[in-house]
């Protein structure tokens, strides 16, 4: 097959939406001829990676916007300079479709809904879009935690309608010939009505060398040998007394995400704290952004949070595996958020999640693979965070059983396995327009 990918993020060294540019293209190229049209910053990487690297099948160009989009377009107007990108790409596409016999345009980056090109106005060629995210939103009992930037979730609420009604004027949507969706929120927020087939999945991938061995996990994860309903019966006591000052192996958590309020570490904070100190744990913060200053402070002026907590600042992606080696769990307590590119990394090294049950954790964790917690209001979610947290402190043969069980999952989001399903797609649809040509000359 001949294959168009449209990646505006595109790096063979950077992780996140950066590395669904780059893998996805990049593992196609092995089967089939590709062409990648990506946006010119990425050019010097790309460059760079092609000369220590010989790929055949694939070529690349870039397309660059005025400084101007750049400078306006930021934050939360991030839209305006992807499609202001997109507009530019179009013609290019027409061209490389023009002259070559492209089957399948796919917009794989980015994932936001509101940056969807129009390639699906191009003739007899088959556009696939997504996954697509950025339709969620904050779940009301959790809203305490955008507190000083509601005029930020306002306006993202609005121009997210405005992309919506957008969308189904132009039609943008039934011109795509398939549509996958990284989150439940986005896919219920556009509300259906489009002509054609579309799925919930996963938006990120793994290398193979990203998976560690099935008996480093179980080595790492060596516990006591108590059973987990022994162990539950005491953290249920614990928690209903307030008495729990048990004292076990230290169980390390592992946070790693830019620091703004949407990854919610107030949220865990506040959870933290309701814990006893006596309770034997650490949380290792990887990151840094706008709020780690203020985070910094809290934690040092709470006595509980300073004994628990400590922050490493930023660490280059090529060097998270040392992180990953320390953690036994990992939180990601996003308030909002698209899928999470951390939570795969984390089961592919055999660390269990928790996370809330929306968003693309409720996509890729279930209960033998980490911890969902959900809630009704503030006080519930905060509580139910609490509990999962204390779980992984007092039951290790527990946080063993869903890390074998995550590592095991993490099999099926290699870029192999991704590439195998998107071929199929890619497949039946060229199947079904082949099947339709026929009955209409019959």
């Amino acid at each position: 097959m001949n294959i168009l990918y449209i990646a505006y993020s595109c790096s063979p060294f950077l992780g996140s939406e950066d590395k669904i540019g780059w893998c996805v293209p990049y593992e196609s190229s092995k089967t089939n001829r590709v062409w990648v049209i990506t946006k010119e910053e990425q050019r010097k990487p790309i460059e760079k990676y092609l000369k220590e690297h010989r790929l055949e099948n694939i070529e690349f160009y870039y397309i660059d916007i005025p400084e101007v989009y750049k400078k306006v377009f930021k934050g939360f107007l991030y839209s305006g300079r992807l499609n202001a990108w997109n507009r530019r790409v179009f013609t290019l596409v027409k061209r490389i479709c023009s002259e070559n016999k492209v089957d399948i345009i796919h917009q794989i980056t980015p994932i936001e809904f509101r940056a969807i090109g129009d390639y699906g106005k191009i003739a007899d060629v088959k556009f696939v879009c997504g996954p697509l995210g950025a339709g969620q939103r904050i779940p009301q009992g959790l809203k305490d935690y955008a507190i000083g930037h509601e005029i930020i979730e306002i306006v993202r609420t609005i121009v997210n309608y405005l992309f919506r009604f957008k969308l189904k004027v132009t039609g943008k949507l039934n011109r795509c010939d398939y549509i996958m969706f990284a989150n439940k929120e986005t896919q219920e927020f556009l509300g259906g009505g489009w002509n054609c087939p579309s799925e919930l999945v996963f938006d990120n991938g793994l290398r193979t060398d990203e998976l560690v061995k099935t008996e480093s996990v179980e080595d790492r994860n060596m516990g006591k040998n108590i059973t987990y309903k022994e162990s539950m019966t005491e953290v249920v006591v614990g928690i209903k007394d307030n008495k729990i000052d048990k004292t076990n192996n230290c169980c390390t958590f592992l946070v790693v995400g830019r620091m703004l309020y949407i990854k919610g570490l107030d949220f865990l904070f506040d959870a933290l704290s309701r814990i006893s100190e006596t309770s034997n744990y650490q949380v290792i913060i990887v990151g840094d952004g706008p709020e780690l200053f203020r985070l910094r402070k809290r934690c040092k002026r709470d006595k509980n949070l300073k004994q628990h907590v400590q922050f490493t600042g930023k660490v280059p992606y090529f060097e998270m595996e040392r992180e990953y080696a320390k953690a036994d769990v990992l939180i990601m307590p996003s308030i909002r958020e698209s899928t999470g590119t951390v939570l795969l990394e984390a089961i592919s090294k055999g660390i269990p999640v928790i996370t809330i049950n929306k968003f693309g954790g409720a996509t890729l964790i279930d209960e033998n693979t980490g911890w969902l917690y959900d809630g009704s209001d503030k006080e519930s979610y905060i509580e139910n965070l609490k509990r999962a947290i204390l779980e992984c402190i007092y039951c290790p043969d527990e946080v063993k059983r869903r890390g074998i069980n995550a590592r095991i999952k993490a099999e099926n989001y290699t870029w192999q396995e991704k590439n195998k399903k998107y071929q199929k797609i890619y497949e039946n649809l060229l199947k079904s327009d082949s099947e339709a040509n026929k009955n209409q000359c019959v």
